[in-house]
């Protein structure tokens, strides 16, 4: 039962976690700005079709792998995410599959997740309808059903990544984020919507296997940091997960091979 909630608990931050950015809802002491989107124009480079990186626990310790894959299609950006999580705080070997599609202009159009090794069936699904993101949980043989404003969701993140690539930002840029209390969600103690606040604060270099990089520096009131290279590749983040403590994600080589592997590793998903 225990598993069950907390599984739940995660699969509803992941999904709205994810992170909901607001375009227009900005402290006024802070400079109104478009929240970076990913487009059409940002698949150049390789590095921007194909990412990975490793999350770490405050030891050091690799917990799990993330993988992400652009693609365009017709109308728009096409993003596959794998979660492989294997050595986290008490949360059992889980594989996290997430197909996400945006429109030119970088909005989120439709959005599923499917969590492997809860033992249960574990989905969520949403999908812009006249202007709001309904979104569906299935928890076994339960649902949830849940919507925003779609105009005000302007990039999804996660309890493992929070920032999947922040293009074309600038010193001083800044916007507001809420996401969804993973603790409130399990518990029903507490605010369901923690609001942060995000901002570029300045240049840094950062030490890579490649050498230094000049990095922006991207920071959230709640003490969440990210350096982002001038293509939009966040390199490196740290963040305070509700469940777990401190992670650290750093971005590694792209590892097809290991990526074929790990999508193919049965694990108890209950009916889909």
């Amino acid at each position: 039962m225990l598993m069950r909630l907390l599984c739940g608990g995660i699969i509803l931050f992941w999904t709205a976690s994810t992170a909901w950015l607001i375009r227009h809802d900005v402290l006024p002491a802070f400079t109104a700005r478009d929240v970076p989107r990913f487009s059409l124009d940002h698949l150049s480079s390789r590095r921007a079709q194909q990412s990975q990186a490793r999350i770490e626990d405050k030891t050091g310790r690799r917990v799990g792998t993330v993988w992400s894959v652009h693609s365009a299609t017709a109308s728009g950006v096409s993003r596959r995410d794998v979660f492989w999580i294997e050595h986290f705080s008490m949360i059992p070997m889980l594989r996290i599959e997430v197909s996400s599609d945006f429109a030119q202009n970088g909005r989120l159009d439709t959005f599923n997740l499917k969590l492997f090794g809860a033992g249960e069936r574990v989905e969520i699904e949403g999908e812009d309808i006249s202007g709001n993101l309904a979104f569906r949980l299935k928890v076994g043989r339960q649902e949830q059903l849940f919507k925003v404003d779609a105009s005000a969701v302007g990039m999804i993140g996660d309890l493992f990544r929070p920032f999947p690539t922040l293009p074309q930002i600038e010193v001083g840029q800044s916007w507001r984020m809420h996401v969804v209390n993973p603790l409130a969600a399990i518990t029903g103690i507490g605010s369901k919507l923690i609001p942060m606040i995000v901002k570029v604060t300045g240049t840094e270099q950062l030490a890579t296997e490649d050498g230094p990089v000049e990095c922006f520096v991207v920071e959230t009131d709640q003490g969440a940091r990210a350096w982002v290279d001038t293509d939009g590749n966040v390199l490196r983040q740290e963040v305070d997960a509700p469940i777990g403590g401190h992670l650290t994600i750093v971005a590694e080589p792209f590892d097809q091979e290991r990526l074929n592997h790990i999508s193919n590793v049965p694990l108890p998903s209950g009916e889909m």
